[in-house]
Protein backbone atom coordinates (compact mmCIF):
# COMPACT_ATOMS: atom_id res chain seq x y z
CA UNK A 1 0.00 0.00 0.00
CA UNK A 2 1.24 3.47 -0.91
CA UNK A 3 0.16 6.62 0.91
CA UNK A 4 1.41 9.91 -0.50
CA UNK A 5 0.48 13.55 -0.06
CA UNK A 6 1.72 17.09 -0.40
CA UNK A 7 2.96 18.78 2.78
CA UNK A 8 0.32 20.66 4.76
CA UNK A 9 2.54 23.60 5.71
CA UNK A 10 3.32 26.27 3.13
CA UNK A 11 7.05 26.52 3.87
CA UNK A 12 7.51 22.75 3.69
CA UNK A 13 5.45 22.60 0.49
CA UNK A 14 7.95 25.00 -1.08
CA UNK A 15 10.78 22.46 -0.76
CA UNK A 16 9.00 19.07 -0.59
CA UNK A 17 7.01 17.69 -3.50
CA UNK A 18 5.63 14.55 -1.83
CA UNK A 19 5.69 12.80 1.53
CA UNK A 20 5.12 9.07 1.14
CA UNK A 21 4.91 5.72 2.93
CA UNK A 22 4.95 2.22 1.45
CA UNK A 23 3.96 -1.03 3.16
CA UNK A 24 4.10 -4.23 1.12
CA UNK A 25 4.59 -7.47 3.06
CA UNK A 26 5.07 -9.38 -0.22
CA UNK A 27 7.78 -7.08 -1.65
CA UNK A 28 10.49 -9.13 -3.34
CA UNK A 29 12.58 -9.22 -6.49
CA UNK A 30 13.98 -6.18 -8.25
CA UNK A 31 12.83 -3.05 -10.02
CA UNK A 32 14.47 -0.20 -11.89
CA UNK A 33 14.04 3.34 -10.59
CA UNK A 34 14.10 5.81 -13.47
CA UNK A 35 15.75 9.26 -13.32
CA UNK A 36 13.72 11.95 -11.58
CA UNK A 37 16.19 14.80 -11.25
CA UNK A 38 15.04 15.18 -7.65
CA UNK A 39 16.60 14.33 -4.30
CA UNK A 40 14.85 12.18 -1.69
CA UNK A 41 15.29 11.13 1.91
CA UNK A 42 14.28 7.52 2.56
CA UNK A 43 13.85 5.57 5.81
CA UNK A 44 13.69 1.77 5.98
CA UNK A 45 11.36 0.84 8.85
CA UNK A 46 11.63 -2.93 8.39
CA UNK A 47 15.27 -3.19 9.43
CA UNK A 48 16.28 -4.17 5.89
CA UNK A 49 19.21 -2.00 4.70
CA UNK A 50 18.38 0.17 1.74
CA UNK A 51 21.28 -1.21 -0.28
CA UNK A 52 20.79 -4.89 0.49
CA UNK A 53 21.48 -7.04 -2.59
CA UNK A 54 21.81 -3.93 -4.74
CA UNK A 55 24.11 -5.06 -7.58
CA UNK A 56 25.21 -1.48 -8.21
CA UNK A 57 26.40 -0.88 -4.64
CA UNK A 58 26.42 -4.05 -2.48
CA UNK A 59 28.32 -2.28 0.32
CA UNK A 60 25.52 0.18 1.05
CA UNK A 61 23.92 -0.77 4.38
CA UNK A 62 22.18 2.20 6.07
CA UNK A 63 18.51 2.31 7.07
CA UNK A 64 18.23 6.03 6.27
CA UNK A 65 19.65 7.78 3.21
CA UNK A 66 19.78 10.93 1.18
CA UNK A 67 19.33 9.91 -2.44
CA UNK A 68 20.74 12.63 -4.67
CA UNK A 69 19.03 13.74 -7.89
CA UNK A 70 19.19 10.87 -10.35
CA UNK A 71 20.15 11.05 -14.01
CA UNK A 72 20.59 7.30 -14.57
CA UNK A 73 18.32 4.26 -14.15
CA UNK A 74 19.12 2.34 -10.96
CA UNK A 75 18.19 -1.31 -10.35
CA UNK A 76 17.27 -1.90 -6.70
CA UNK A 77 15.94 -4.64 -4.44
CA UNK A 78 12.23 -4.35 -3.64
CA UNK A 79 12.61 -5.99 -0.20
CA UNK A 80 12.93 -2.71 1.76
CA UNK A 81 9.44 -1.81 0.48
CA UNK A 82 8.09 -4.06 3.22
CA UNK A 83 8.06 -0.77 5.13
CA UNK A 84 9.48 2.52 3.83
CA UNK A 85 8.85 6.19 4.49
CA UNK A 86 10.33 9.22 2.80
CA UNK A 87 10.09 12.64 1.21
CA UNK A 88 10.70 13.61 -2.40
CA UNK A 89 11.99 17.15 -2.74
CA UNK A 90 11.09 19.80 -5.23
CA UNK A 91 13.91 20.56 -7.70
CA UNK A 92 16.32 22.54 -5.54
CA UNK A 93 14.33 21.76 -2.41
CA UNK A 94 17.05 19.77 -0.65
CA UNK A 95 19.29 22.84 -0.46
CA UNK A 96 17.51 24.48 2.53
CA UNK A 97 18.10 21.25 4.51
CA UNK A 98 21.50 20.07 3.31
CA UNK A 99 23.23 23.03 1.69
CA UNK A 100 24.91 22.37 -1.65
CA UNK A 101 23.92 18.99 -3.12
CA UNK A 102 25.97 19.19 -6.31
CA UNK A 103 28.16 16.28 -5.15
CA UNK A 104 25.19 13.99 -4.40
CA UNK A 105 23.99 13.48 -7.99
CA UNK A 106 23.43 9.78 -8.72
CA UNK A 107 24.63 8.88 -5.22
CA UNK A 108 22.92 7.32 -2.20
CA UNK A 109 24.45 8.63 1.03
CA UNK A 110 23.91 7.65 4.65
CA UNK A 111 21.71 10.36 6.17
CA UNK A 112 23.83 10.20 9.33
CA UNK A 113 26.53 12.09 7.41
CA UNK A 114 24.23 15.11 7.49
CA UNK A 115 22.04 14.63 10.57
CA UNK A 116 24.32 12.54 12.79
CA UNK A 117 22.59 10.37 15.41
CA UNK A 118 19.32 12.21 14.74
CA UNK A 119 18.90 10.16 11.54
CA UNK A 120 18.72 6.88 13.51
CA UNK A 121 16.49 8.43 16.18
CA UNK A 122 14.03 9.66 13.55
CA UNK A 123 14.02 6.23 11.89
CA UNK A 124 13.11 4.65 15.24
CA UNK A 125 10.36 7.21 15.88
CA UNK A 126 8.86 6.65 12.43
CA UNK A 127 8.92 2.88 13.01
CA UNK A 128 7.14 3.25 16.34
CA UNK A 129 4.23 5.17 14.80
CA UNK A 130 1.52 2.77 13.62
CA UNK A 131 -0.24 4.50 10.72
CA UNK A 132 1.00 5.95 7.44
CA UNK A 133 -0.74 9.25 8.10
CA UNK A 134 0.90 9.65 11.51
CA UNK A 135 4.31 8.87 10.00
CA UNK A 136 3.86 11.50 7.32
CA UNK A 137 2.80 14.06 9.92
CA UNK A 138 5.90 13.29 12.00
CA UNK A 139 8.22 13.42 9.00
CA UNK A 140 6.81 16.75 7.83
CA UNK A 141 7.26 18.21 11.31
CA UNK A 142 10.89 17.06 11.44
CA UNK A 143 11.65 18.47 7.99
CA UNK A 144 10.08 21.81 8.86
CA UNK A 145 12.28 22.14 11.97
CA UNK A 146 15.42 21.72 9.84
CA UNK A 147 14.63 24.29 7.15
CA UNK A 148 17.24 27.04 7.38
CA UNK A 149 17.22 29.53 4.50
CA UNK A 150 14.74 29.46 1.62
CA UNK A 151 15.92 32.61 -0.17
CA UNK A 152 17.77 30.67 -2.90
CA UNK A 153 14.76 28.37 -3.30
CA UNK A 154 12.45 31.34 -3.88
CA UNK A 155 14.67 32.58 -6.70
CA UNK A 156 15.05 29.09 -8.18
CA UNK A 157 11.30 28.49 -8.09
CA UNK A 158 10.73 31.53 -10.27
CA UNK A 159 13.45 30.46 -12.67
CA UNK A 160 12.34 26.83 -12.87
CA UNK A 161 8.73 27.83 -13.50
CA UNK A 162 9.82 29.99 -16.42
CA UNK A 163 12.12 27.29 -17.81
CA UNK A 164 9.28 24.76 -17.69
CA UNK A 165 7.09 27.15 -19.64
CA UNK A 166 9.64 27.15 -22.46
CA UNK A 167 11.53 30.36 -21.71
CA UNK A 168 15.17 30.48 -22.81
CA UNK A 169 17.81 30.35 -20.08
CA UNK A 170 19.14 33.75 -21.25
CA UNK A 171 15.71 35.34 -20.79
CA UNK A 172 15.23 33.73 -17.37
CA UNK A 173 18.57 35.13 -16.19
CA UNK A 174 17.57 38.61 -17.35
CA UNK A 175 14.21 38.38 -15.55
CA UNK A 176 15.91 37.28 -12.32
CA UNK A 177 18.62 39.92 -12.60
CA UNK A 178 21.36 37.29 -12.52
CA UNK A 179 24.27 36.64 -14.84
CA UNK A 180 24.28 33.29 -16.65
CA UNK A 181 27.26 32.21 -14.53
CA UNK A 182 25.59 33.05 -11.20
CA UNK A 183 22.29 31.42 -12.20
CA UNK A 184 24.04 28.24 -13.33
CA UNK A 185 26.07 28.05 -10.11
CA UNK A 186 22.96 28.60 -7.98
CA UNK A 187 21.10 25.96 -9.99
CA UNK A 188 23.84 23.32 -9.77
CA UNK A 189 24.39 23.86 -6.04
CA UNK A 190 20.70 23.48 -5.16
CA UNK A 191 19.28 21.22 -7.90
CA UNK A 192 22.41 19.13 -8.41
CA UNK A 193 22.14 19.42 -12.20
CA UNK A 194 22.79 22.03 -14.85
CA UNK A 195 19.65 23.77 -16.15
CA UNK A 196 19.94 22.00 -19.51
CA UNK A 197 20.25 18.53 -17.98
CA UNK A 198 17.37 19.26 -15.61
CA UNK A 199 15.14 20.24 -18.55
CA UNK A 200 16.07 17.06 -20.43
CA UNK A 201 15.02 14.96 -17.44
CA UNK A 202 11.81 16.97 -16.99
CA UNK A 203 10.88 16.32 -20.61
CA UNK A 204 11.65 12.62 -20.11
CA UNK A 205 9.40 12.61 -17.01
CA UNK A 206 6.56 14.18 -18.99
CA UNK A 207 6.88 11.48 -21.64
CA UNK A 208 7.06 8.78 -18.96
CA UNK A 209 3.80 9.98 -17.46
CA UNK A 210 2.08 9.73 -20.85
CA UNK A 211 3.49 6.35 -21.93
CA UNK A 212 0.44 4.26 -21.11
CA UNK A 213 -0.18 0.97 -22.98
CA UNK A 214 -2.70 2.66 -25.30
CA UNK A 215 -0.61 5.78 -25.95
CA UNK A 216 0.56 6.75 -29.43
CA UNK A 217 4.33 7.26 -29.39
CA UNK A 218 4.10 10.12 -31.89
CA UNK A 219 1.48 11.86 -29.74
CA UNK A 220 3.61 11.44 -26.62
CA UNK A 221 6.62 12.91 -28.41
CA UNK A 222 4.58 15.94 -29.44
CA UNK A 223 2.99 16.47 -26.02
CA UNK A 224 6.38 16.23 -24.27
CA UNK A 225 7.86 18.82 -26.68
CA UNK A 226 10.39 16.57 -28.37
CA UNK A 227 11.38 17.68 -31.84
CA UNK A 228 10.10 14.37 -33.24
CA UNK A 229 9.56 10.72 -32.28
CA UNK A 230 13.17 9.80 -33.05
CA UNK A 231 14.35 12.48 -30.62
CA UNK A 232 12.10 11.03 -27.92
CA UNK A 233 13.39 7.52 -28.61
CA UNK A 234 17.00 8.63 -28.16
CA UNK A 235 16.22 10.42 -24.89
CA UNK A 236 14.14 7.58 -23.45
CA UNK A 237 16.85 5.06 -24.32
CA UNK A 238 19.42 7.35 -22.67
CA UNK A 239 17.50 7.85 -19.40
CA UNK A 240 15.68 4.50 -19.14
CA UNK A 241 17.99 2.10 -21.00
CA UNK A 242 14.99 0.80 -22.93
CA UNK A 243 12.92 1.83 -25.93
CA UNK A 244 9.72 3.86 -25.56
CA UNK A 245 7.74 0.84 -26.76
CA UNK A 246 9.20 -1.40 -24.08
CA UNK A 247 8.73 1.27 -21.43
CA UNK A 248 5.13 1.75 -22.54
CA UNK A 249 4.46 -1.98 -22.01
CA UNK A 250 6.30 -2.19 -18.67
CA UNK A 251 4.72 -2.83 -15.28
CA UNK A 252 5.16 0.24 -13.08
CA UNK A 253 3.91 -0.29 -9.52
CA UNK A 254 4.79 3.29 -8.63
CA UNK A 255 5.59 6.36 -10.74
CA UNK A 256 9.09 5.99 -12.20
CA UNK A 257 9.53 2.39 -10.95
CA UNK A 258 9.74 -0.39 -13.56
CA UNK A 259 9.23 -3.91 -12.25
CA UNK A 260 11.66 -6.59 -13.43
CA UNK A 261 9.86 -9.06 -15.67
CA UNK A 262 10.96 -11.93 -13.44
CA UNK A 263 9.54 -10.29 -10.28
Amino acid sequence: MLTAREPDKETTRLIVDRLWCVSDATADGYETVLPSGRAQIIFSLSGIPLGENDPQDPSLRPLHVLQGPSTLPRRISRRPQISLCGASFQPGGAGPLFGSIQDTTDRVIDLARFWGAEAARLTDRLRDVETHHARLELLESEIEKRIVDISAMLVLNRGIERLRSGAAIKDVCEELGLSAHVFRRLFVMNVGLTPKRYLRIERFRIALGRLSPAASLSDVAYEARFSDQSHMTREVEHFASMTPGRLRASVRPYVGHVLDRAS
